[in-house]
C-alpha cells in the first residue's frame, strides 16, 4: 500500500515539475507565461511607435542618426504579400474586423483620395507610409542584462494630406497580429 502511496506521490510531483517548467506562447496580444526566473515581466502590452516622416522640428543629421537603414519597401512589401498571400489577416485598426483579401487589394491600389487634376486614384505605396505602430510585451533577463521585446502585433498608417498635398497626419491602413 505505501508503495502506491509513494508512486502516485512521485508521479504527482513530475506532473507538477512538468508544468511549473512549460512555457505558453502568445497569441494574438494574450498575456504569455514564463517560469524563467532569470526574466521580469516589465510589460504585458506596450505600444511602440516608428514615425517614418522626418518633423519638421528635428535637424536632418540627427533624423538619419536615429533612422539607419530603415527600409520601408521591405517593411510594407513583407507586410502586404503575407496579407495578399493568406499568410497573415488585416484587421481594421478601429473596429478589429478582419479584412478580406480582395479590401486589402483595393486599399493597397487605391486609397479612395481622389485627385482632381488627373481624375485617377492614388496608389498606396511604401514611400506613403508614415508610421509603424507595434504592440509587444516585454521582458528583461537579469542574468544577462537584456530586454528582450515580443512584438505581437503590427499597424501599417500612412500619410494623410491636406487638400493642397502637405502631411498633416497619419490614417490608419491595416494591422496584423504575429
Amino acid at each position: 500500500m505505501k508503495k502506491i502511496i509513494f508512486s502516485l506521490f512521485a508521479i504527482s510531483l513530475v506532473c507538477v515539475f512538468t508544468r511549473c517548467t512549460q512555457e505558453s506562447k502568445t497569441v494574438e496580444n494574450k498575456a504569455v507565461e514564463s517560469s524563467d526566473l532569470t526574466k521580469d515581466v516589465w510589460a504585458d502590452l506596450v505600444e511602440s511607435k516608428t514615425i517614418l516622416v522626418k518633423p519638421e522640428s528635428w535637424e536632418e543629421e540627427y533624423w538619419n542618426s536615429v533612422n539607419v537603414n530603415m527600409d520601408k519597401n521591405k517593411i510594407f512589401n513583407t507586410v502586404v504579400d503575407a496579407v495578399l498571400s493568406g499568410k497573415k489577416q488585416a484587421y481594421n485598426l478601429f473596429t478589429d474586423s478582419l479584412f478580406t483579401i480582395d479590401e486589402v487589394k483595393a486599399m493597397v491600389d487605391k486609397n479612395g483620395s481622389v485627385n482632381t487634376e488627373a481624375t485617377e486614384l492614388k496608389k498606396i505605396s511604401a514611400d506613403d507610409l508614415s508610421m509603424i505602430r507595434m504592440r509587444e510585451k516585454w521582458m528583461f533577463d537579469k542574468e544577462n542584462f537584456k530586454l528582450e521585446k515580443q512584438v505581437t502585433r503590427i499597424d501599417l498608417l500612412f500619410k494623410k494630406l491636406d487638400e493642397t498635398g502637405q502631411y498633416i497626419g497619419d490614417k490608419p491602413l491595416f494591422y496584423i497580429n504575429l
